[in-house]
Parts: C-alpha cells; structure tokens; sequence
C-alpha cells in the first residue's frame, strides 16, 4: 500500500507542476529552459544531503551504463520529445498521446519479460487508455507532432520498465536521483544549446522563483517518490496509477484557473479513477 501512495503522490506533484509552469513561462522562461532548470537547480541540494548523509558518490561501472541509459533515453528523450510535440500541436493533446504508456508497459512486461499480467490488470490499463483518450481531439492535428507525442510516451515506458526490471531502482533513491538529474541536465543542455532554445536572459524573479520552486517539487519529491513506487509496486502498477497526474492537471486548472472540462473529459476521469482504483485494490 505503501509504494501506491508514493505513485499517487508523485503523479499529484507532477499534475501540479504544468500550472506552476505557466507562471514560470510569465517570468520570461521557455519550455526548454525550464526543462533544463529542472533537472539543474536541485543538484546542490541532493549533493548536500549526500554530504551530510555520508553517503559515498562512488558508482560502479554497470550502475554508470544503466543510469546513463535511464536518464538520456528515459529522461531526456522523453521530455525532448514531448515538448518539441508542442510545437505542432496542442499541449493538452501532446499530453493526452503521451500516457499512452500505461498499455506499452503492460504489453512490454508480459511479452518482453514475461511477467504474469493479471486480468484486472488488463482491465485497468484498458480504462486508463480509453480514459485518456476521451481528453483527446484529433481533428486536423500535424501528424509530426502526434507521432513525437506518442514517442515520448514509448521513452518514458522505457524509463519504467527499465528502472523496475534493471534493478537500478534497488540504489538509494537520493544517490540515484542525483545521477539521473546530472544525465538529464548535461543531455537537454546540449540539445538547448544545438538548437539555440535555452535562455535565461529574458527570465525574471518570477521566472527564476518558479523554476526552482518547480524543480524542488519535482526532483526532490516526485521523482524519489516513483522511484519508491516503482521498487515496490513494479513497472506495471506504476504506469497504470501514474495516470493520475492528467486528472490532477485538469482538476487544478478548473479550481485554480477557470479552465473548463467538457463531458467528455468528465467521463474520462471518471475512467482512469477507476482504472486505478482496481489496479490499488486488486492488482
């Protein structure tokens, strides 16, 4: 039970953080520079409290492949993908076709590592997809975009499964965080600067307040938090209860913003809620 609070948590944290990012983007941020900020600003503070923790920095070689692995491919590829898919179509969709990766992690863990997949399990990951999928609206959208979407949604079933089946998640969470984060940074750094979309000379106290309000959340407590859920709960739960997050964003953004939901998206709520219920009870 304990591992499904901490997935609960963290798709609660990373549902709030695109709300939080608005206002980042109205202090003179971009979406490439507060996805590099993200990963950045938090790596004094886990250095510190690996410092005061005692902790050794020391890795071993297999451990250095495998976060390398997890955090360009199932980190930054991710996020790459999924914010130049903004580019060319709607956020709201981009997101939508992203979590399609509760289906790519069920299928990848019975057929590529053979884990016994219950059937409720089955039925949770198929409300899950049809539940994100009433969020959605194809009409006339770029077919570059959908496609970058979608493959952002394979990177990051990568990053889950890989984490479970690895065994990279049995490292100290902090340790791990803290290497992921470096991955991460040095990878969306170097695309940022390729293609001349990082920059901080437009950002203000605001800009600069959010970004590392956001990073914080983020990286210190969202992302330990699935990394927790992920070693006890396996790459199967996680995917199907991290579908939480959308809800939580469109949830917010109706209290907090004005933003409405159609029918549509009621229902589709209304479907993921209950996908992840049977998943917390039965699976």
């Amino acid at each position: 039970m304990k591992g499904k609070i901490c997935l609960i948590l963290s798709a609660f944290i990373y549902g709030v953080a695109p709300l939080l990012a608005k206002i980042a983007y109205g202090g003179g941020t971009n979406v490439m520079t507060l996805t590099f900020l993200r990963t950045f600003l938090t790596l004094p503070l886990l250095y510190i409290i690996m410092k005061i923790r005692g902790q050794s920095f020391r890795i071993s070689v297999k451990d250095f492949y495998r976060i390398t692995a997890l955090g360009l491919i199932g980190g930054t590829l991710t996020n790459l993908a999924l914010y130049t898919a903004y580019d060319y179509i709607s956020t709201g969709l981009a997101t939508t076709l992203h979590f399609i990766y509760p289906l790519i992690i069920i299928s990848a863990s019975a057929f590529v590592y053979h884990e016994h997949i219950k059937r409720v399990q089955l039925i949770a990951a198929a409300l899950v997809t049809a539940g994100i999928a009433m969020f959605a609206s194809f009409g006339g959208a770029d077919k570059t975009g959908v496609t970058l979407a979608l493959l952002s949604g394979v990177f990051y079933s990568f990053y889950v499964v890989y984490m479970d089946y690895s065994g990279i998640d049995g490292m100290d969470y902090i340790k791990l965080t803290f290497y992921l984060m470096i991955m991460m940074s040095a990878g969306t750094l170097v695309f940022g600067a390729a293609t001349h979309t990082i920059s901080f000379s437009g950002m203000n106290v605001t800009g600069w307040a959010f970004s590392a309000f956001i990073s914080l959340l983020v990286t210190a407590f969202a992302l330990p938090l699935f990394q927790i859920g992920v070693r006890r709960e396996g790459a199967s739960t996680a995917g199907i209860v991290s579908a939480f997050e959308p809800i939580t964003t469109l949830i917010m953004g109706a209290a907090f913003l004005g933003e409405s939901m159609s029918a549509a998206q009621y229902a589709g709520a209304a479907a993921i809620i209950i996908g992840i219920t049977l998943a917390e009870r039965f699976a």
